[in-house]
């Protein structure tokens, strides 16, 4: 597996909304954002940390590294779902990490998925194969845990996150408005 761009890694997230007293889960802001962009939603930087301060439901506010780091997770997470390419990074716990922990937050990520997917109103209905994938995501987001460590759990985990990955692109894809080439920000330009 290619090494993650730092916007990316999950244990620098993971040691901020400690330190915050956070109620919410990095991989559950990760996957509501993306979510939210799916469902064709923009915002500027400003309004972005309002939201992500809401969904943290902190003791504290953010420090500026912390803004600084979701900010750059708005960025770098617009731009692979804008890019031309199937890059899409979940943020998860590394591969080092024990599989039970890595379920636990994919299923974490499906749900914030949802729950941002869901918040942002959308023009038309959603094809089959869309309606599908966000019923799956919906299973996803009810996995037990307490997995045993095993090559089997693992190439289970690795398919999961892979349909995962690819469902979300093709959420996306199916979603933008047509015209919103004007909307958005310089970051999804590259």
């Amino acid at each position: 597996m290619a090494l993650l761009p730092a916007v990316f890694e999950f244990d620098r997230y993971d040691q901020l909304f400690a330190d915050l007293g956070a109620a919410a889960f990095p991989a559950e802001i990760h996957g509501h954002l993306v979510g939210r962009l799916c469902a064709g939603a923009r915002y500027d930087h400003g309004t972005w940390l309002n939201v992500a301060h809401e969904l943290l439901d902190a003791r504290s506010s953010l420090p500026e590294a912390g803004k600084v780091l979701m900010i750059q997770l708005y960025d770098a997470s617009l731009a692979e779902l804008s890019g031309s390419g199937f890059d899409l990074t979940l943020l998860l716990p590394d591969d080092s990490a024990a599989v039970d922990r890595r379920t636990q937050a994919l299923g974490q990520w499906c749900e914030g998925f949802l729950g941002g997917f869901g918040l942002v109103e959308r023009q038309g209905e959603l094809s089959e194969e869309a309606d599908s994938a966000l019923h799956d995501f919906a299973a996803i987001a009810q996995v037990q845990t307490d997995l045993e460590e095993s090559e089997a759990n693992e190439v289970d985990f690795m398919e999961v996150m892979e349909y995962v990955r690819m469902a979300v692109l093709m959420l996306f894809s199916e979603c933008q408005p047509a015209a919103d080439s004007e909307s958005k920000p310089p970051a999804s330009l590259h």
